[in-house]
């Protein structure tokens, strides 16, 4: 019953994590539907005013923009096949192809930047000097103030939907405000006679085409090809090592689908914790990195920690020897009875593990003839005896590790003196 509930509950809890992260592609869709329309207007307006007032820099500012159309298209058409659910064939979901869509849009980024600076090349070449108009300048320092208010858009909302393929385009459209601005400064330059400069900004402007088309490539490429940051490795594992029940965090791997994040945990435990106790520590573990880190989904594995000396037995029985001679002497009581500790006294009384802490006296009793016997790798057996008074007492405690060791059980059983056999 408890079992179906705890299963019930994590599908309920993945749901609303599938429709969160859907809704943020959604939303992401409205910047590049805003990048889109800005650049169909930038791009014609540049293209057909650098064709009259023969501007390079202009009419390559202008196909920068064409192909940034192309390129948030992709996207787009990415982020709407990203947020369809998980099915038989793509159990992860379809999260990847916002990554494979930024692929393509770098892919259309280098084509579209070789071809302006192929074309930008050949001007040179040709010393064809034609008169360039100011108007171009202007029409570029609008472009420039058009793409700033694009970038501080699709930006803030790239980081409230958390969408990779979102960030990149709003980095492009800051890279375009960039570009509009050299190729105003270009146009300005060409005016007072140093018209070659246009040029020169035509082919640095070819070249923020394909260095942003790189950069994009590369994000993907390493996406794609499960690269993972090993800063956040690092940040995973020290929150999991300080989680309760985890002795030891053997690995950590993680993996992106587009923004989403998938990790594999291995942690060492106890070999002493039930089932379920482990289980109730993985799912403290998975909501912990859920609600701190945001990732997506976590799969935690749990190994049996070896513990210190848990295989020698003549260390283990010292331990507990002077563990044993703390209870005898009423020392350190909280921490070496287990909550369901029993003692049958001298008078055949049985006191539990309240009982025993409430009558605490102070006593200076010492070990005779210490046996111990192990029964199994959790249990040990000592038998000892004391002398307190005119009696001599001998004792049986049985012990057992629970993650440490702690005293189940301790009966203490007088011993008669010979005299009073004799007599």
């Amino acid at each position: 019953m408890l079992s179906a509930i705890i299963e019930e509950h994590e599908k309920i809890g993945g749901q609303i994590m599938q429709n969160t992260r859907s809704n943020n592609l959604k939303m992401a869709e409205k910047g590049v539907w805003v990048s889109i329309f800005a650049y169909i207007i930038l791009s014609i307006g540049q293209i057909v005013v650098a064709q009259l007032t023969h501007s390079s820099a202009l009419k390559a500012n202008g196909f920068n923009n064409l192909t940034d159309i192309l390129g948030n298209i992709a996207i787009l058409i990415g982020l709407r096949i990203a947020r369809i659910p998980a099915d038989n064939d793509h159990v992860y979901g379809h999260w990847k192809i916002e990554s494979i869509a930024s692929l393509v849009s770098s892919f259309i980024m280098f084509f579209v930047g070789f071809e302006v600076l192929r074309d930008t090349i050949l001007n040179i070449l040709s010393n064809k000097k034609e008169i360039i108009d100011p108007l171009g300048a202007i029409v570029a320092l609008i472009s420039a103030f058009i793409m700033i208010a694009v970038y501080f858009y699709t930006n803030r909302l790239a980081k409230k939907t958390q969408s990779q393929a979102l960030l990149a385009a709003s980095k492009d459209n800051l890279s375009d405000a960039l570009t509009s601005i050299g190729t105003a400064v270009a146009i300005l330059a060409s005016i007072i006679h140093l018209a070659w400069l246009d040029k020169i900004m035509a082919l640095i402007i070819s070249g923020f085409i394909l260095k942003t088309a790189y950069d994009i490539f590369k994000d993907s490429v390493f996406s794609l090809s499960d690269g993972f940051d090993e800063n956040l490795i690092e940040q995973y594992t020290d929150a999991v090592a300080k989680a309760p029940k985890v002795q030891n965090v053997k690995l950590v791997r993680g993996r992106t689908y587009g923004s989403n994040i998938f990790l594999d945990v291995v942690v060492e435990m106890s070999p002493d914790l039930s089932v379920f106790e482990s289980h109730a520590a993985t799912e403290s573990i998975e909501k912990m990195l859920r609600d701190e880190f945001d990732v997506y989904d976590v799969d935690v594995h749990v190994e049996p920690a070896i513990l210190p000396e848990v295989e020698h037995f003549s260390s283990r029985s010292l331990e507990l020897l002077a563990q044993e001679e703390e209870i005898l002497n009423q020392q350190n009581l909280e921490q070496l009875l287990a909550p369901n500790y029993e003692e049958v006294g001298i008078n055949g009384h049985v006191i539990n593990r309240d009982e025993k802490l409430s009558a605490l006296t102070d006593k200076n009793l010492a070990i005779k003839s210490y046996q111990a016997q192990q029964v199994s790798k959790k249990t040990f057996i000592l038998t000892y005896q004391f002398f307190e008074g005119n009696q001599n007492v001998t004792v049986s405690s049985i012990w057992r590790r629970n993650n440490s060791w702690y005293c189940l059980f301790r009966q203490l059983t007088p011993q008669t003196h010979k005299n009073e056999k004799s007599d």
